[in-house]
Formats: structure tokens, sequence, C-alpha cells
């Protein structure tokens, strides 16, 4: 009897180990090609999209002097298909290793691609589990794939550059956003149906896509950050400048960190610049005969970090609140920019139309049919407040002949 309870237990065991799936669908590291970046053009009806590739062996060992004459760090190839994935697809016609997504960092898209609609893009990355949602989305005014092939100081992997650049622009300056693709599709989807984008291009007249560019101190073509693309129901409409992105960001309160330069008062051709920080808006609607009047009410903490005014005595009380007073009215300056800017290509860029749903539910009914047209109507009122709390160890911009005549 013992022997068979034993022999049952050995039986059930054996069954439970044929159902164990074991390794059966692993993937070697060495069967993968690592993609970094992703681009998106158009040609003709067709997709081409571009892939930044990887090459394991020419990070280990650096790039250019350094790296005893080691290849590039990425490698750049495109494929065109009648969809987007179709076009991934045909990867495998030229590629020996499996396209790899996890690591890919950035996601740029031609303006002609933006102009033509985003749907198509934002339905394989969420559509597919193999697509990282959480890429950095940009806009390139030109071809996107030149992008990825431009080589990069410091960073040897592009495509990690532009993602790092795009970052700490957001953090510090917040000039430009840094937007993920669920939260494009999320602005998208939201009552205002608009979205914003940054934009990248090379700058510079050459180019910067072979390792030779590394034998120089300078690179004749780099990458950066530019305006701000303004989409639409998916389509892009047109460009903000950096004044008029800015403007937005307050409206929006996107602001973490900001500078702020201005000319000293009474003095030609000298600035000064403010750093702005703990920056909130606040947005109260109103309604009178059905139209709409938002006031926008922008308050900020600024550091005094640079000072060419020889004629102001930042220790006098009365000095800083003059100076409070132009910041802010620097600030009511770039918000008036931004909102015009939104109104004049007839887009919710600043996301009232989430405001209005919920403060105006009744109302919402009927001015979801015609939104556009309804926002163009509204009238806003920007007010500032901005406090300095902090303006340096010195009352005067430093002078080294007066140091100097102090000696004496």
């Amino acid at each position: 009897m013992r022997r068979v309870r034993i022999w049952s237990v050995a039986a059930v065991y054996f069954l439970c180990a044929l159902l164990l799936a074991g390794c059966w669908n692993r993937i070697e590291l060495n069967e993968l090609a690592i993609t970094s970046a992703t681009s998106v053009d158009r040609k003709g009806e067709d997709w081409l999209i571009s892939f930044q590739v990887v090459i394991p062996s020419s990070i280990s060992s650096g790039i250019g002097i350094t790296g005893g004459g080691a290849g590039a760090p990425v490698n750049v190839y495109s494929t065109t298909g009648k969809t987007i994935r179709e076009a991934n697809a045909r990867s495998f016609f030229e590629s020996p290793r499996k396209l790899y997504f996890a690591h890919n960092r950035v996601l740029i898209v031609s303006e002609e691609t933006a102009r033509r609609g985003l749907n198509p893009v934002l339905d394989v990355y969420l559509r597919n589990t193999d697509a990282r949602e959480t890429v950095d989305v940009l806009i390139a005014p030109g071809s996107a794939r030149r992008i990825l092939e431009q080589m990069m100081q410091i960073s040897k992997i592009s495509g990690d550059g532009i993602r790092e650049i795009n970052h700490l622009e957001s953090k510090f300056t917040s000039v430009l956003p840094e937007v993920k693709l669920y939260q494009l599709a999320m602005d998208l989807a939201s009552d205002s149906g608009s979205a914003l984008l940054p934009e990248v291009f090379v700058a510079g007249k050459s180019d910067a896509s072979s390792l030779k560019v590394f034998e120089s101190t300078t690179l004749p073509a780099k990458i950066k950050l530019g305006r701000v693309a303004v989409i639409k129901k998916d389509k892009m409409v047109g460009w903000l400048s950096r004044k008029e992105s800015l403007g937005v960001a307050f409206l929006r309160n996107d602001v973490k960190n900001t500078m702020l330069t201005f000319a000293c008062p009474n003095e030609e051709n000298k600035y000064l610049t403010l750093q702005i920080s703990d920056s909130s808006t606040a947005l109260q609607p109103s309604l009178d005969e059905g139209k709409m009047t938002v006031k926008a009410r922008i308050k900020g903490k600024a550091v005094l970090s640079q000072s060419d005014c020889s004629s102001m005595d930042l220790y006098k009380p009365e000095i800083v609140d003059e100076l409070e007073t132009a910041a802010e009215k620097d600030l009511q300056r770039f918000t008036n920019a931004g909102w015009k800017a939104a109104q004049r290509l007839q887009t919710d860029a600043v996301g009232f139309a989430d405001m209005a749903h919920r403060k105006y539910r009744k109302q919402w009914r009927e001015w979801k049919k015609d939104w556009d047209h309804y926002f163009s109507t509204i009238k806003l009122e920007v007010s500032a407040e901005i406090t300095i709390t902090n303006v340096g160890l010195s009352n005067q911009p430093i002078n080294v002949n007066k140091l100097r005549e102090g000696k004496k």
C-alpha cells in the first residue's frame, strides 16, 4: 500500500513537471538588436521607419581617439511599408537580429508626418506589448532620420543624449515640455484635444554622422532643441516660439524652474537675470452673459543670479520692489504672447477646456460642439506676484577696477 502511494505521488510530480514551460521561448542577448531611438518619416503614402541600434562592442571599447579606432557606437537603418508594423517587420529582411525596444528612449517624428496625422503612431505604440509608451516624443522640422544619424558630444548614444537634453531643459528652464507618448495620447483624448511637443533639429551647415568629427574639439553639426509644435486632434497645426511656449507653460502650471532676463532700469545695454522657482498658477474662470473670462494669477519666488546694474543698491527694499515689478511685467508679456499664439492657431493649447467642463457642466454641452470657436472668444486677465528672496552677497555688480581702487 505504501509503495502504491509513493508511485502515485511520483506520477503527480512527473505530470506537473511536464506542464512547466521551462526556457522553450528564451531569446539570447546576442540575438537582439537593442534600439535606443526610433524615427518616423513619410515617403509618399508609405511609412519610413528608422532605427538607431546600439553596437555593444563599440560601446564597451569607446569611440574616437580614446577608443583606439573602435567603430561607431550605433548603426542607423530604415525600412518602409504601407503601415508602421509592416515597416518594422521588414527589418528581418536585412537585420541579423530581432529589434528590441525595451531600451528605446526617444521617438522622433517628422513635421510632415505630424501634419498628416499621428493616430497611426499612437495606435502602434498603445496596441502592441513590445512598444514603449514611455518614450519621449519630439518633432523634427525636416528628416527625422537625420537626427538619429548625428553624433553627440559627451553622450555616445545620441538617443540617450536627446532624452537627457529634453529632460534637463524641462526641469531647469521649463520652456519646452518633456512629453511621453502616453501623455501625448491623454492630452489629445482630453476635452481640449490638443498637445505640445518639443522641436529637435540639427544646427550647423555640415554633418556629424562620422567618427571623424571627434578629431576636433567642436562638432560641425549639433542636435538642439528649438520651438514647440502644437498638435490639434492628432495633426500638427503650427509652432510656438520659445517666448510663447514659456507663456503657455505658465498658464498650464508646468513651470518648475526658469530664468528671466530683462534690462536694468535706467541703464542701456545692461541686464540682470532672475531664477524663478516655486512657481504656481491659479486660474479663476467667471461667466458673464455667456462669455468666459479667466483670471490667471502667477506666483513665484526668485533669486537674483546675475546683475550688471551699476546704479542700483540691491540692499534697498524699494530697489528690490522695482525689480519684482519689472519681473512681473515680463511674466505678463510672456503669458499674453503665449495666449495670443494659442488663439491665433485656434487650438486650446493651454487646456482651458478641462477647466470649463468642470466648472460649467451645463454650458459645456453646447460649448463642446464648437469649442475652438468659443475658445477664441475667452478673455484672459493675467496678474503676477514675484518675491525676490535673495540678491546674493553683493549689492553692486562685481567690478575689479573698483576692488583695486579700494585697496589704495
